[in-house]
């Protein structure tokens, strides 16, 4: 039934030539951000869908371009020391929603409450390379050793804790946003109530509907308000299915990637229809091991390396790209995307089933060990995750004779498993932040960090992590990222499965839309061809 249905459907868009306008005198830019944001805040955003919000409603120092590139934005100049640790900003002249001018007093407060001890955030790592920035966050040294000063409302001097290449490309990050200081001191609500939230960005927030619906409209006060074209935009929180049905019925102007994700089922048939488009996207999908050497109070196997790559070079990834996937995706193996230019061909081969017995034979003589308990595979329940989650089961069973027991548990409930690291191999992925390698791999970097959750922690890993920092020869860095990878690999505390790719639908009449290869979507420069 679903298969005549989507043909019909297929029929329709052919029908329309893939357009999905609606009249001019209701014409509002409508996409799916699939679920509520987590704040209105930029300090507290992790995940793509509140990030995505937080570039709507705020503007930074640098920003992503149209082509790719990071771009100054609020920051009219910025000069570099020679040695590479000081960069002073000088701003330009731009103001909150409110009316209030935005100073460099703000980047510094937002920044500095981002990092007090007392604040609640997982991105806070995101500014470690800040002078004293992580001693700071950690109680070492009080805020007034942060290298971040104010000499007056339109300078702002940022001194580093080592040299960084992609400096400019991290502060174009959410975290790096600022906040409107005096609001979000005088207004513990701030961050929820679209009522009283302020940003300074190319749009504003007019309603919040939970699970239903967000507003946004122009920001007159935004400093580049001529150059924003598209008058209110409508975020709607839809089911896949639902959200497929509306952008059959003209009801949305963009669908799938990167906030949500087109149905399985419906890849090929888009694909066969030329509808669907995609793209790269810098984002891999894996599974965290756990290697702790008990896991309550019984032997884990995955504390040993040869288990850990026995499971790793088993999986047959090609089958679960090309048969179930089927949108552009390709097998990982390793953490680093090819577009960043670290391995062409990855640390090892896919499917290397002999390989992976011969690991496991040589992992059960170094544990004395010759069967198993079943290893649990944890992941958030969702049809995609279950799928891979059962194609690994299967391989892994088959394969190699190692029993699965697949967990599906609620998402909240799940990244707070991971998070307690109550699990043996977990499902998640990881989108760059920023277009450089060290934005996967620092992940991985310590074993306290709330981004690793595995227990691993490998002292030379760490060393040629740091020695990059300080590398100023690119050639020279790239070989230290490279190595630092491999050992990854070596030790495997994560099983790449594949490298995502964007999947989307998309009004043809909506033109401009910045969508880079890290997921970031812009929309302040987007507009609707047959009104222009």
């Amino acid at each position: 039934m679903f298969r005549v249905c989507f043909l019909l459907f297929l029929l329709l868009l052919g029908a329309c030539g893939g357009s999905t306008s609606s009249p001019k005198e209701d014409r509002v830019l409508r996409i799916n951000l699939f679920q509520d944001p987590l704040t209105l805040d930029p300090r507290k955003a992790r995940d793509l869908h509140t990030i995505t919000l937080m570039r709507m409603l705020f503007e930074g120092l640098t920003r992503v371009a149209k082509d790719g590139a990071v771009e100054l934005a609020l920051a009219t100049d910025v000069k570099r020391s020679d040695d590479g640790l000081r960069y002073t900003f000088s701003l330009r002249n731009s103001y909150w929603s409110n009316g209030e001018p935005v100073t460099s007093f703000d980047f510094a407060d937002s920044w500095k409450s981002l990092l007090d001890p007392s604040f609640p955030s997982d991105v806070a790592y995101q500014l470690y390379g800040i002078k004293n920035a992580k001693k700071v966050k950690g109680g070492e040294v009080s805020l007034d050793q942060l290298g971040i000063s104010t000499p007056d409302a339109q300078t702002l001097i940022i001194d580093l804790e080592t040299p960084l290449p992609y400096f400019l490309e991290i502060v174009s990050m959410s975290s790096f946003l600022p906040v409107p200081s005096n609001m979000a001191k005088l207004r513990t609500d701030w961050e929820h109530d679209p009522k009283v939230h302020v940003g300074n960005g190319p749009f504003v927030i007019q309603s919040w509907r939970r699970g239903d619906q967000i507003e946004m409209v122009k920001n007159p006060k935004y400093w580049q308000v001529s150059d924003v074209k598209i008058s209110s935009i409508e975020l709607l929180m839809l089911s896949p299915d639902t959200e497929m049905q509306m952008f059959q019925e003209s009801k949305l102007d963009w669908a799938g990637s990167p906030l949500s994700l087109i149905p399985t089922e419906t890849i090929c048939f888009l694909k066969e229809s030329q509808v669907l488009k995609m793209a790269p996207f810098a984002a891999t999908y894996f599974f965290r091991v756990n290697t702790v050497a008990m896991i309550q109070g019984r032997k884990n196997p995955l504390a040993n390396a040869n288990f850990r790559k026995a499971l790793a070079l088993s999986v047959n990834r090609s089958a679960i790209t090309e048969h179930f996937l089927q949108g552009g995706q390709t097998p990982a193996t390793a953490i680093v995307p090819p577009e960043m230019g670290l391995s062409e061909r990855g640390y090892f081969c896919d499917d290397s089933i002999e390989r992976g017995r011969e690991l496991l034979q040589e992992a059960k003589r170094e544990m004395e060990l010759e069967t198993f308990a079943p290893i649990v595979v944890s992941y958030s329940s969702n049809a995609r995750n279950a799928a891979i989650a059962q194609a690994l089961q299967h391989q892994w069973q088959e394969g190699l004779g190692i029993p699965i027991q697949l967990e599906a548990v609620e998402p909240k409930v799940y990244f707070q498993k991971v998070s307690h690291r109550e699990f043996q191999l977990a499902a998640g992925s990881w989108v760059a932040d920023f277009n450089d390698p060290m934005n996967f791999l620092e992940v991985f970097k310590y074993q306290s960090a709330s981004t690793n959750n595995t227990n691993w922690e490998h002292p030379k890993y760490i060393d040629l992590l740091n020695r990059s920092s300080v590398c100023r020869d690119s050639k020279e860095r790239k070989e230290l990222l490279r190595e630092a990878e491999k050992i990854l690999m070596e030790e495997m505390p994560i099983i790449p499965i594949y490298h995502f790719s964007m999947n989307y639908l998309k009004n043809d009449l909506l033109e401009d839309v910045v969508l880079s290869s890290m997921g970031q979507m812009d929309f302040r420069w987007a507009y609707f061809s047959d009104e222009i």
